[in-house]
């Protein structure tokens, strides 16, 4: 098991299990989007296929409000690294499956839209 801030992946019959869960809404902040790719890292090594699960209730909120609200400096670079996940989830050479257990707001749904 691979346990990196709100992600947590185990390999599970072959498959990468991505648990999404900050004891909150989901916020993608950059240690979360760092910890997804870190998450398709390891599906992409060790498994035939991905999913990536939220939290009951919540798949995510989309970003972190205080970082896009903090002025282009800190918000831009967020939305390039959002844009990065989502591309990289296009583009996967394996499926990636979204368990969406709850609300997907923003860039939660623009994930879920990226994902096969």
């Amino acid at each position: 098991m691979s346990d990196n801030g709100p992600v947590t992946t185990t390999i599970e019959d072959g498959v990468a299990v991505v648990r999404l869960d900050d004891g909150k809404a989901n916020a993608l902040g950059h240690e979360a989007i760092d910890a997804l790719h870190a998450a398709l890292d390891v599906g992409e090594a060790e498994a035939g296929a991905t999913a990536v699960i939220g939290r009951p209730g919540r798949f995510s909120a989309g970003f972190d409000l205080a970082t896009m609200t903090a002025g282009p400096e800190a918000s831009l670079p967020l939305l390039a690294a959002g844009a990065e996940l989502a591309f990289r989830l296009l583009g996967s050479p394996q499926p990636v499956v979204l368990g969406v257990t709850g609300h997907a707001l923003a860039m939660g749904a623009i994930l879920l839209m990226s994902a096969d």
